[in-house]
């Protein structure tokens, strides 16, 4: 069975982002943008002809999106 998940090089920079933001409601724009990035380029599967940037610019603005990214990050990255 195929499982998706964060490349290692990748998941130092999560786990710091994580606990930075570990007791915050509210992520900085460019830590949150940075995990929306990680996740459309690594988690999420994209129909055809949609790009990573495409999507995290349509998806940003969406709350129950942000909720999704970051309780996908904290139930796997704390």
């Amino acid at each position: 069975m195929y499982i998706r998940e964060i490349p290692e090089d990748s998941r130092e920079e999560v786990i710091e982002i994580m606990t930075r933001n570990k007791s915050n409601m509210l992520f900085n724009d460019a830590d949150l943008r940075r995990l929306f990035y990680l996740y459309y380029r690594y988690i999420k599967t994209l129909g055809r002809g949609e790009t990573v940037e495409k999507r995290v610019q349509k998806d940003y603005s969406c709350r129950a999106c942000k909720g999704k990214v970051i309780m996908y990050f904290r139930n796997n990255f704390l």
